[in-house]
């Protein structure tokens, strides 16, 4: 080990003094393996001579750190182009000039290699010992490494020997001119090409040719070359199905795709089944210079998918590569809203992934859908919701994209940004969204639902259909849900008291409490009626609805005393003070009211209708000339169950009532005008009419009154213009359809009188015949008879003659009379008697075992008008008599 350090350290002298003081030449081991080894690698020819004389092993094939294969020192010294080594190693006696090390190479194939090894390259061919062809573990032979590593002169050397194979493969099938193209030695291709003999488009075992090899490397020289040649295919696929497109591409051998496209031979877009195309491997490897260079070729695909069904813009989107995805959207013929496999979109792919600039690029298009769906039913909001991009989200929504989108399971893009807490997705999405919140609320999710209050979502927002969570909730049933919702103010405008009292299970009966406290919060109380008067006083930071059911007759704790003198048919409002700053307000209604005055008059009369009475209490404020006085206590007996905005819209809410009743009554009087009775009735009865129209202008005087009055006394002279256009439609719609059914009612009896003139005209008509045709007998008939009783009749003047023939000329007379004034009625009767007849007749003659009826009788059906003369009727009667003969000629022969 000495010996070799101080060879490796050039130190000949120490090397002498060890040798001579007995170290072992030969001591393996070190960095090279022995002395002699690290001499050859090193070029320490000086040592090396001395070594020479201490029975040093020229062929030592030991392995080293630096030597793993166990070169000798040939090789080590042919490898390192130690020529004078090379040559004094060659001179000595029992030496191997073609032993191979470990991995099969000899010092021949090393040389051939090197760099600086040409020059001995001769010595090595003069020795029969040294095959030329040997190959190494991988199957190459000094040929193939001397073009693989462009030694010129070695190739040069080696091709003017008849037993070098130009063509010769190793293991993986690759020639030297594989070897010499893939690492872009071009000097060597050229003398390769100008041998007949080399194959110049030879695959190797994985299907690659030279040309392939020479574009991965990038060498356009070769490439050139290359493509010069006839036999070369440009365009040849390996296994991978890679073309040399492909690989120039994939390396980004951007001056190797210029020559490859211009080539008329090479298809821009040719791939392998399953493979990738150039273009998404220039793509996918980051070269958008290639890329720019591919799409400006002609008849380039820039929409093939791949196994998936992706596109490149897809995946550009996705991969956030923005200047790909800009090249792309500059072609002419890009769809860009190509679906792939599971329904995905480059919009939604860009959308998942984050890719903001991408996709206010792709929504520039329009051809680019912003609510495509995919198979999972999720849109790109969705997607960008789903995964926390709040900027991708705001883009979306700017462009008008649903809100309300849902997946298969059913999940909005705020319900998914919720569940994952993306804080900042879900206050964008609450601005616009509309049916999470009902979504929730018919899934009957408590805890999200109150996850997304707390978010300040707006519980009164309405659907698409224009319903409000809390009136799902409540259809639902869903006690506890309603509650929740109360409590988070929903409105309760448009509830209605009996869908209180059916969500709570309670009975028609319970008298329903709402209150409203200063936040908006709210809760739904019942009462029983033995408790109503313990119930607390109402407070001041809060509102109440008291409703009471419709059927009670005048509660006390909505009746004042004055108020119980009230008629049918009124509407009046009453003012009480409770104390120096609190007054209430009390209306009654009592319209329509069943009792007539007048029990004949059936057809005005109607079920008796409940009177109905609302009250509030407001209070004084400190300068009630500014400011309206403040409405906190209300107590109804109407069928809605809303707390009021104040009391003006409380009164509005009755001023409706009475608008619906009288419409009530209306519809009423007109269904019974159905019965003619009524025509009569109506057009003696001008008083009742009349009076309808008194009722009217007295309750619409009410209702003005008590504008002017409140407005004036209690709401700072504030005019509610809403209740008084509610009060104006009221009566401008009730006498509209009053005088709709006075006209009605005008025509009704106008078609009665022209229908019963048409019936006496036809009476007068029939007895006027009737008259016409006595008279024809008269004429006839009596002075025959009087002729027949004076000569015609022997004995007239016997009793015995003269008694039975006056009886029967009485019945006779009577007979013509009755016969006389029915002549019409009994020719259709006998006419209908004959048809039917006929029929039966002709069916029968249709169907008999004889040629002759049968055919007649066919005939005879195809006339419709039996007062034809083809053929003739009386065939019918032949017929009647011919059946006659045979059935009495059947029964003869029976009988005998």
């Amino acid at each position: 080990m000495e010996v070799q350090e101080e060879t490796i350290n050039l130190n000949s002298k120490k090397v002498s003094e060890l040798l001579r003081a007995g170290a072992d030449v030969n001591a393996a081991g070190g960095q090279y393996g022995s002395a002699i080894q690290a001499a050859g690698y090193l070029g320490r020819d000086a040592i090396l001579e001395t070594l020479f004389n201490y029975d040093v092993d020229y062929n030592s094939t030991n392995a080293g750190s630096r030597n793993p294969d166990g070169q000798t020192a040939l090789s080590l010294a042919a490898e390192s182009g130690h020529n004078l080594i090379v040559r004094q190693l060659l001179a000595r006696d029992g030496i191997k000039a073609d032993l191979a090390d470990n991995n099969g190479r000899t010092p021949l194939s090393w040389a051939a290699g090197s760099s600086d090894g040409w020059s001995v390259i001769e010595e090595f061919l003069k020795r029969s010992d040294v095959d030329a062809e040997s190959k190494d573990g991988d199957g190459r032979t000094p040929f193939s490494w001397a073009a693989g590593n462009g030694r010129v002169r070695v190739v040069d050397l080696l091709l003017k020997r008849p037993d070098i194979d130009p063509n010769t493969s190793d293991t993986n099938g690759r020639t030297p001119l594989s070897w010499a193209a893939g690492n872009g030695h071009h000097e060597v291709v050229n003398l390769l090409l100008k041998r007949e003999d080399v194959t110049c488009d030879r695959a190797d075992v994985d299907g690659r040719t030279p040309l392939s090899w020479a574009a991965e490397a990038g060498k356009g020289l070769v490439v050139d070359k290359l493509l010069g040649k006839s036999e070369v295919n440009p365009d040849r696929e390996d296994k991978e199905g890679k073309t040399p497109l492909s690989w120039a591409a994939e390396k980004g051998n951007k001056d190797v795709v210029y020559i490859l496209l211009f080539h008329a031979d090479v298809n821009h877009s040719s791939t392998f089944p399953g493979s990738v195309p150039p273009l998404w491997r220039a793509a996918m490897n980051g070269h958008d210079g290639v890329v720019e260079v591919l799409l400006a070729a002609e008849n380039i695909n820039i929409n093939h998918k791949n196994k998936g069904g992706t596109t490149l813009l897809s995946w550009a989107a996705a991969s956030g590569r923005d200047k790909v995805v800009k090249l792309l959207m500059a072609k002419e013929g890009l769809t860009p809203d190509s679906p792939d496999r599971s329904g995905r979109t480059a919009l939604s792919w860009a959308a998942e992934t984050g890719r903001g600039a991408i996709v206010e690029i792709l929504l520039k298009r329009s051809d680019v859908n912003p609510n495509s769906v995919d198979h999972s039913g999720c849109t790109p909001l969705l997607w960008a919701a789903m995964n926390g991009h709040s900027a991708v989200v705001e883009l979306l929504l700017a462009k008008g994209v649903n809100p309300d989108s849902t997946d298969n399971s059913g999940r909005t893009p705020l319900l998914w940004a919720l569940i994952n807490g993306h804080n900042d997705v879900s206050r964008s999405l609450i601005r616009k969204d509309t049916t999470t919140l009902h979504s929730l609320v018919q899934d009957g999710d408590r805890a999200l639902t109150e996850l997304l209050l707390a978010t300040g979502y707006d519980v009164n927002r309405c659907d698409p259909g224009g319903t409000t969570a809390l009136r799902l909730a409540i259809r639902r049933k869903d006690r506890e849900m309603v509650e929740l919702l109360l409590e988070n103010g929903a409105v309760t405008r448009g509830v209605m008291a009996n869908e209180w009292l059916d969500v709570y299970g309670r009975k028609q009966t319970d008298i329903i409490q709402l209150l409203e406290g200063a936040n908006g919060q709210k809760h739904v109380s019942f009462i029983e009626r033995s408790t109503l008067a313990n119930t607390p006083a109402f407070s001041m930071d809060e509102k109440r609805l008291v409703v009471f059911p419709i059927d009670w007759q005048r509660p006390d704790e909505l009746i004042l005393d004055e108020m119980r003198n009230t008629g049918i048919n009124e509407f009046r409002v009453f003012y009480a003070k409770v104390n120096n700053h609190a007054t209430r307000v009390s209306v009654l209604l009592w319209f329509p009211d069943g009792n007539d005055p007048f029990p004949q008059q059936e057809y005005f009369n109607m079920p008796r209708w409940p009177s109905t009475c609302i009250a509030w209490t407001i209070l004084s404020p400190s300068n009630p000339h500014i400011r309206p006085w403040q409405s906190v206590d209300y107590y109804s007996m109407l069928p809605n169950g809303w707390i009021p905005d104040d009391g003006i819209d409380f009164f509005q809410q009755i001023v409706l009532h009475l608008e619906e009743r009288w419409i009530s009554r209306l519809v009423q009087l007109r269904s019974e005008g159905k019965n003619p009775d009524l025509m009569r009735q109506l057009a003696q009865d001008a008083q009742k009419w009349t009076e309808l129209r008194s009722i009217l202008q007295d309750h619409t005087d009410t209702a003005q009154k008590f504008i002017v009055e409140y407005s004036q006394r209690y709401n700072a002279n504030r005019f509610p213009k809403d209740l008084q256009n509610t009060v104006d439609e009221f009566k401008a719609k009730i006498s509209h359809r009053l005088d709709q059914l006075d006209q009605t009612i005008r025509d009704l009896l106008q078609f009665e009188f022209a229908w019963a003139s048409i019936n006496e005209s036809r009476v007068s008509t029939r007895l006027g015949h009737n008259v016409m045709l006595f008279t024809y007998v008269s004429i006839f008939y009596l002075p025959l008879a009087f002729c027949a009783a004076i000569w015609a009749i022997p004995n007239i003047a016997d009793s015995d003659t003269r008694n039975p023939f006056i009886i029967t000329s009485v019945i006779v007379g009577f007979i013509t009379l009755l016969i006389s004034f029915n002549l019409e009625n009994i020719t259709t009767l006998g006419w209908r008697l004959y048809e039917g007849w006929r029929t039966t007749v002709v069916k029968d003659m249709q169907f008999v075992d004889d040629d002759l009826w049968r055919e007649r009788g066919n005939r005879l059906e195809s006339i419709n008008n039996p007062s034809s003369s083809l053929p003739s009727e009386w065939w019918l009667v032949g017929y009647w008599f011919w059946r006659l003969g045979a059935k009495v000629r059947s029964l003869d022969y029976r009988r005998k």
